[in-house]
């Protein structure tokens, strides 16, 4: 939350301390589900804010889930917040899965096959859509849901290859599957055998992680820590996506995620102070670098993750913290990463290592990246283009010179990808095969001579 709309008299003066609606930083506006009297004590309006936000989220989630099977999908869209769409697509991509397992079980065989075409159709809509005239954050909400469209696309398609017939099967059990009980109107997210409460932090109208299958063995790693009252400690070289994918899952829970860079300067006071202000606001940590913390002082960190964790087991409401009794929320998450094998890095101490579920992390998938970013862009033809264009950038890493302007790595490949989306969009009739800027005659995305691409690169970034 970044700013509130405050209510104001007909010169259109602000005349009251009484919030109405909440912005993101990214502009995007929510009503909020009452009014909000943001007078008195700072630490006690502050707490009926937080009371309102949640609210108010979750009543934004109450009438969207309901709402989803009056109008076609493309115009509810625009009628919730970003956050609140994306949720319910996946409430709703869940519940339409296992209506079609249903299906199978009484004999229908096509029921799977059926959905997956629905799917296609669903997503060609919304890449129509992204080529379109659209606002900023109406492009970025569309983008987003592109986003995990496809990856629930291929996940029905891949179920149908390997003819998965049950909702038990662990293929679909894998899955972060997020749903809606009736009964006591909230929203769970269920992986494997753990299951999480939406936490209904308002995250604005935020871009989400393309998700391959290294992001979700690390999902079920990091939930299953979780269920188990443990911490997660994604390691592996740099690029691999160890943070963004602990943000990620944060945003998929609805929960706030705070990441710190660790330095050798960190002593165990500051670090508890930290933890401190996590338990009390169930929000979660990730501490990049960890290990370059020194030896002492992750010794007493052991101490004090084991003190919240203790808490979480034992269902307390409040502990005792570094001899302050303060309250717990038990949705806190510490999570710490760590690049392996660099020089001045410390090795854990077996008292902190019991502490932390460790998950190896890998170089991700770069095609399927890239396929799943161009449709996201308003490519429909994306697989084919991924192939030629990964195989143009494999070429260019392994065949030029290392230098250390030439850059060949993901985020390299995602600002080309962001200037051809744009290309696409400022010519949409042009075939997708042939974007390219208006000032140079070689396409952008492939067949063209790695001279020509180190020129475009270098003019366009």
């Amino acid at each position: 939350m970044a700013a509130l709309k405050f209510e104001t008299d007909s010169n259109g003066e602000v005349c009251s301390k009484n919030a109405l609606n909440m912005f993101s930083k990214d502009g995007e506006e929510v009503e909020l589900a009452y009014v909000c009297d943001c007078d008195g004590q700072v630490e006690v309006w502050l707490n009926r804010l937080l009371d309102c936000m949640v609210d108010s989220v979750r009543k934004q989630f109450t009438e969207a889930v309901v709402a989803y099977e009056e109008k076609p999908r493309d115009q509810w869209l625009f009628d919730f917040p970003a956050q609140v769409a994306l949720c319910g697509t996946q409430i709703w991509w869940t519940t339409e899965v296992n209506i079609a397992f249903a299906r199978l079980e009484e004999g229908y065989e096509n029921a799977l096959k059926d959905y997956n075409k629905k799917q296609i159709q669903q997503l060609n809509q919304l890449i129509t859509m992204l080529i379109s005239k659209l606002s900023k954050g109406d492009r970025q909400k569309i983008m987003t849901i592109c986003t995990i469209d496809v990856h629930a696309r291929d996940v029905v398609a891949k179920m149908i290859l390997q003819k998965v017939e049950s909702s038990q099967a662990f293929m679909w059990l894998s899955q972060l599957r997020h749903r809606w009980d009736d009964n006591d109107k909230n929203c769970y997210a269920n992986i494997c055998d753990a299951q999480f409460k939406y936490s209904y932090e308002y995250l604005g109208n935020t871009a989400r992680l393309v998700i391959t299958p290294l992001t979700d063995r690390c999902y079920i790693t990091l939930t299953q820590s979780l269920h188990l009252t443990m911490s997660g400690a994604p390691a592996g070289p740099a690029g691999t996506g160890k943070t963004e994918t602990t943000k990620d899952l944060g945003r998929a829970l609805g929960i706030m995620v705070y990441v710190f860079n660790c330095s050798e300067q960190m002593d165990y006071k500051s670090i508890g102070n930290i933890y401190k202000g996590l338990a009390q606001s169930g929000a979660w940590g990730c501490f990049d670098e960890f290990n370059r913390i020194s030896v002492e002082v992750l010794s007493v960190v052991a101490v004090q993750v084991k003190t919240i964790q203790d808490a979480i087991k034992d269902k307390k409401k409040r502990f005792n913290f570094l001899g302050e009794e303060i309250s717990l929320i038990p949705t806190v998450g510490i999570f710490i990463t760590m690049n392996p094998g660099y020089a001045g890095r410390a090795e854990l101490p077996e008292n902190l290592k019991a502490l932390f579920r460790p998950c190896a992390m890998v170089v991700p998938d770069f095609e399927l990246i890239c396929e799943i970013m161009l449709v996201s862009e308003g490519f429909l033809d994306s697989r084919l283009l991924a192939r030629k264009f990964i195989t143009l950038y494999t070429l260019c890493r392994e065949l030029l010179s290392k230098q250390d302007h030439y850059d060949w790595g993901l985020r390299a490949i995602k600002s080309v990808l962001v200037v051809a989306g744009a290309l696409k969009r400022g010519d949409p009739d042009r075939p997708e095969d042939q974007v390219r800027s208006s000032n140079c005659s070689s396409n952008l995305l492939y067949d063209l001579c790695v001279d020509d691409l180190i020129l475009q690169l270098t003019g366009f970034l």
